[in-house]
């Protein structure tokens, strides 16, 4: 019986470090991720691939709060942000990307600096702009810049209201600490859905 009792401490004590419940709060995942949705997250990974929906350290939040934001660049791909469009070049090669762009139907443009494909995460993600909000200059645009090694570019699925990578640039990798593995979602109603709030209240 003792035994079992100290297996069961020690698998409790694995699966308390290792899996993570967060809530979500705010309005910056609209709507895919609504708040009050639950997360269950993982700790002990490995690999960060585009998309992935991370759990990582806000670096201009003075209460050190936790937040959920997508992958949307990793080490060595460029991008820039041009009226609230998001264009991706994978891994810096513009013929991979083209290629890549046009066997998945996804939108690529041609610019001085190669093929990149834009917003290429509306297609799968559901990532949402809200025309009628009036944003901050950094949520418009972003200058063609490449991510650094060990460093990830977040940002929130709702682009025109979420405090983001485009505020403090791409995050180091010790600051992400879980990747989402499950989401259990509220029950969504037509009423609840249509009255969502569009944008966080000044903290």
């Amino acid at each position: 019986m003792k035994k079992v009792f100290i297996l069961f401490l020690l698998l409790f004590g694995i699966l308390f470090y290792t899996l993570r419940f967060y809530t979500l709060e705010g309005t910056s995942m609209n709507y895919g991720l609504i708040e009050g949705d639950y997360v269950l997250t993982y700790r002990l990974f490995n690999t960060i691939e585009r998309g992935d929906l991370l759990v990582m350290k806000h670096p201009e939040d003075p209460k050190g709060r936790l937040y959920i934001k997508r992958c949307a660049a990793l080490p060595g791909d460029r991008f820039f942000q041009k009226e609230r469009s998001f264009y991706l070049q994978i891994a810096g090669d513009s013929e991979h990307t083209q290629k890549l762009a046009e066997a998945h139907d996804l939108e690529v443009v041609e610019t001085k600096d190669g093929y990149f494909i834009k917003d290429p995460y509306m297609k799968y993600y559901g990532v949402v702009h809200n025309w009628r909000l009036k944003v901050p200059y950094e949520l418009t645009y972003m200058p063609l810049t490449a991510v650094q090694e060990e460093h990830y570019l977040m940002l929130g699925d709702y682009r025109d209201n979420s405090a983001d990578s485009r505020f403090f640039g791409a995050v180091p990798r010790d600051w992400i600490f879980s990747k989402v593995i499950y989401i259990f979602k509220r029950p969504r109603t037509w009423e609840m859905l249509i009255n969502i709030k569009e944008a966080d209240e000044e903290k």
